[in-house]
């Protein structure tokens, strides 16, 4: 079973169920609401509907690109302050560079009442290697 099977079941059973995480989302909060895993094709459709996608990574992987327009929120700080910068109605995406990350940052915005959170299943490599809109703050920035 891959890391991406394991979290679409462990999503899926959080909305009937008080299981645990798969191995290495032990401290995932449990959403109340179901969070969807989306693929590169999706989450790119729902970038281009407006959704704020939430990059996940540490710093040093953040400087070195992001996804066009997301806003940065490192997992450690992320969990323990699950708030952003939009209602809790917004369609939010959250990413990383291989998912753990991501739906660790979703499951706890779902759990702090954000209704419409979707985890992509990709990471930021396969989203610029797709060739979908990225940033690099070390290189756009005049000089």
């Amino acid at each position: 079973m891959t890391i991406i099977d394991s979290l679409r079941r462990w999503f899926g059973q959080q909305k009937n169920s008080t299981s645990k995480a798969p191995a290495g989302l032990a401290n995932a909060a449990a959403p109340d609401t179901p969070v969807d895993v989306l693929d590169l094709n999706a989450a790119f459709e729902a970038h281009q509907a407006g959704a704020r996608f939430i990059d996940v990574r540490e710093p040093g992987e953040w400087s070195q690109g992001h996804i066009a327009g997301a806003v940065h929120h490192p997992i450690d700080t992320l969990e323990a302050q699950p708030q952003i910068s939009v209602t809790r109605d917004t369609p939010v995406v959250t990413y990383c560079a291989a998912g753990i990350r991501a739906a660790r940052g979703a499951a706890a915005l779902a759990a702090n009442g954000y209704r419409d959170v979707k985890v992509l299943e990709a990471g930021y490599g396969d989203w610029r290697a797709a060739g979908y809109p990225v940033e690099h703050p070390d290189r756009d920035t005049p000089a």
